[in-house]
């Protein structure tokens, strides 16, 4: 719910919700849910937080959201190399890069 209201809230794409590894009809039925439960409502052919939502949006910010800047960005250990000597240039190979 709390990724739900925080993507209305920031009117932002509900890809970022597949990308959480949602499905479209899991944020459909999430959806429903926060309509049912009054969290969001429709003005103006578009859907918004309610007062109710906009409250239970800030007390679910404070228990997920990541406050810990080391959590932002996950680590890439697959493509991590051993330490180099100062001396050697490394120059990777184009098409063995994952990113």
């Amino acid at each position: 719910m709390y990724l739900l209201l925080n993507v209305i809230f920031k009117n932002s794409s509900v890809m970022n919700l597949t990308r959480q590894g949602l499905s479209f009809i899991q944020i459909a039925e999430s959806t429903n849910s926060a309509i049912n439960s009054e969290l969001v409502t429709y003005i103006e052919e578009r859907i918004v937080l309610t007062d109710k939502g906009f409250t239970l949006l800030k007390q679910l910010e404070l228990k997920y959201k990541k406050i810990n800047k080391d959590e932002w960005i996950e680590k890439d250990f697959k493509n991590k190399i051993s330490k180099l000597d100062k001396n050697i240039i490394f120059l990777p190979k184009q098409n063995e890069l994952t990113f």
